[in-house]
């Protein structure tokens, strides 16, 4: 039964994430619109900076898989700047992002590139554990899958024939178009997907430490 305790443990915690998920969606669709500072945002920015901070302290503290969990960190920095878009642009210049995403994609390409052996190497032990195959769903689940659900053709097609139905006609045409009434459902939708998607990866990279704590102690014992 004991050897069950860190099932049952990571079971407890995953289901109150996917709760926590599901409330914060629940909360910024009362307002029927996602903005920049709406809670969905928020803990998307909050997943990552948590992620980014723990492969770089992992990375710098432990030996095993140095370089690949220093690289992760370096990717994910890119997404957090690529959600600080819209304020980068806005405060800074145009493209600002462009500019803060470009020197951590040089700087990672770098550090993967100068340690390629070994980060080969550590991609291909880690790559057959279930931390990484957690991380791997939510990056294929944000990159792909919401990119996929999010498009317009797709809420077009199935909110069409509502929209049709439901929205009343004035001065012969529609009181609210076809795509000031799909977008909010479109974006809350897509930004809800990409919530969920970023918790699995904050999962799996949490699950990713874990592993190389363990390793750490293994090469040293």
């Amino acid at each position: 039964m004991k050897n069950l305790i860190p099932l049952i443990v990571r079971f407890i915690i995953y289901a109150i994430s996917m709760l926590c998920v599901a409330l914060i969606i629940r909360h910024d669709f009362k307002d029927a619109l996602i903005l920049e500072d709406s809670a969905i945002e928020i803990a998307q920015e909050t997943s990552l900076a948590i992620s980014i901070l723990l492969l770089a302290y992992f990375g710098k503290t432990f030996k095993a898989f140095k370089i690949f969990n220093l690289s992760l960190a370096g990717v994910l920095a890119v997404h957090f700047v690529r959600e600080f878009d819209f304020w980068l642009n806005y405060n800074l210049f145009d493209n600002s992002w462009q500019v803060f995403a470009a020197v951590f994609v040089l700087l990672t390409l770098y550090l993967m590139f100068k340690n390629f052996k070994r980060f080969v190497a550590e991609l291909a032990e880690l790559s057959k554990t279930y931390s990484f195959a957690i991380f791997l769903i939510g990056f294929v689940m944000l990159h792909v899958f919401s990119r996929l659900f999010g498009s317009k053709k797709i809420w077009n097609w199935l909110l069409e024939p509502m929209h049709n139905s439901y929205i009343s006609i004035e001065n012969g045409e529609k009181s609210i178009s076809l795509i000031d009434f799909v977008y909010p459902v479109k974006t809350g939708g897509q930004e809800g997907i990409e919530l969920l998607a970023y918790a699995i990866m904050f999962i799996g990279v949490v699950e990713i430490c874990l592993y190389t704590v363990k390793i750490s102690k293994r090469h040293q014992n």
